[in-house]
């Protein structure tokens, strides 16, 4: 099984699983009762539809490995190290807040990806993306993150 089919099964579930959280959400009580539903149901259903395409591109290509060479491993530990990244950001999101948390999410995700050499790049990365999100947020909607 390539790794096209492997990370696609993953993402189909979790976007599956999305789109039902968000369709628990609860209806707002002022306007549009569905309101707050809409964008995580736009993420969710596009997240399923890139899925299946990613789904379909694997089974399209069919086994990657050639007869006799063993094949690479590395994307389980990719896989692996990204659910950690995850869960460590889940976890200290409230208690350090978003600009502190994100950076570091984010610094570490891109570490994990592109390795030490590009260091810079991976921390000029994650500071400009954390800082613009906040301020687009917190500045420009003025919706307050955490």
């Amino acid at each position: 099984m390539n790794a096209d089919i492997i990370v696609g099964l993953f993402s189909v579930v979790f976007s599956i699983a999305y789109v039902v959280a968000a369709w628990l959400l609860p209806a707002a009580s002022i306007g549009d009762p569905m309101a707050p539903k809409y964008f995580p149901l736009v993420v969710g259903t596009m997240g399923t539809i890139f899925s299946l395409m990613l789904l379909y591109r694997g089974a399209k290509r069919g086994h990657v490995a050639k007869a006799g060479k063993t094949p690479d491993q590395g994307h389980w530990v990719l896989i692996g190290g990204l659910i950690v990244c995850c869960l460590a950001y889940a976890a200290i999101l409230e208690t350090a807040g978003f600009l502190v948390s994100t950076p570091l999410f984010l610094g570490a995700m891109l570490f994990l990806i592109n390795g030490v050499r590009g260091w810079k790049v991976n921390v000029l990365t994650a500071l400009c993306f954390s800082f613009g999100i906040w301020y687009v947020f917190d500045r420009i909607f003025q919706i307050t993150l955490p």
